[in-house]
């Protein structure tokens, strides 16, 4: 008869159940993987499936009870961390679709905003599209393997055990500055296509100028328009480097 110490069953507890809250915050704010579309039971068994692979490789945690001090001050690390690696990645969705929102907005397509439940948020057509552009090309440059390393590495910098264990993975500056370089991308992503659409005003103001009797509210909106997306099929094979290159910063340790 095979027997179990309580030791023994506490032990094998906290080894499964500590990176999983780890890997369970990380799910519900990473994109794509919290997406609303996907499955509440497709996603517990996601993170069961990617605990059952980093257990192996994390040194087991001691024997702590949750509800103790140092169990809360565990369970709050873990939560932390997670949601920080979601948060960083998140960060530059967020800019894409600023992004969008800048371009819609110079655009004219201000007036064509609808709720997207995906994100619940009003969005313009330019912004949506930026936002499903986002998802894709985080799975075609493989965003989401390099998530899943991020958060392997995250127990050697904030392991369960031995030095910077119960340490605060991200302080209230490091938050401020990456906020600011989220808005410091969508800008640079935007400002080429606000540069072609501030000329594009400029030209439409010396014709209403020099052509008074033209009627450039009727002439104005479809060429915006049709400049403006003429200029975003033009600068979108430029937005996968400076993704690719923010979201490997952004997962950096």
């Amino acid at each position: 008869m095979i027997s179990f110490t309580s030791e023994q069953l506490a032990a094998w507890y906290g080894a499964v159940f500590w990176p999983l809250v780890r890997v369970l915050a990380l799910i519900s704010v990473a994109p794509l993987l919290s997406h609303r579309a996907v499955p509440l039971r497709i996603k517990l068994a996601l993170a069961v499936g990617v605990t059952a692979v980093l257990v192996p490789t994390v040194p087991s945690p001691p024997i702590t009870d949750a509800l103790s001090g140092a169990g809360i001050g565990l369970l709050v690390q873990n939560i932390l961390v997670g949601v920080m690696l979601g948060f960083m990645v998140r960060l530059i969705f967020a800019a894409l679709e600023l992004t969008g929102e800048l371009i819609g907005l110079q655009m004219g397509l201000s007036f064509a905003g609808f709720f997207n439940p995906a994100s619940g948020m009003a969005q313009n057509a330019v912004g949506s599209f930026m936002s499903l552009l986002a998802l894709l090309m985080f799975i075609a440059i493989d965003g989401h393997l390099l998530l899943l390393h991020a958060l392997a590495e995250s127990f050697r910098l904030f392991p369960l055990v031995g030095e910077g264990a119960g340490t605060l993975p991200l302080s209230f500056d490091q938050v401020v500055r990456a906020g600011g370089t989220m808005f410091a991308i969508a800008l640079s992503l935007a400002l080429p296509f606000l540069a072609v659409m501030m000329l594009t005003n400029v030209v439409l103001g010396v014709l209403a100028r020099v052509a008074p009797q033209l009627n450039v509210f009727a002439v104005g909106f479809p060429l915006t328009i049709l400049v403006g997306l003429s200029t975003l099929m033009l600068l979108l094979p430029y937005i996968e480097a400076p993704l690719r290159a923010a979201l490997e910063r952004a997962l950096a340790w």
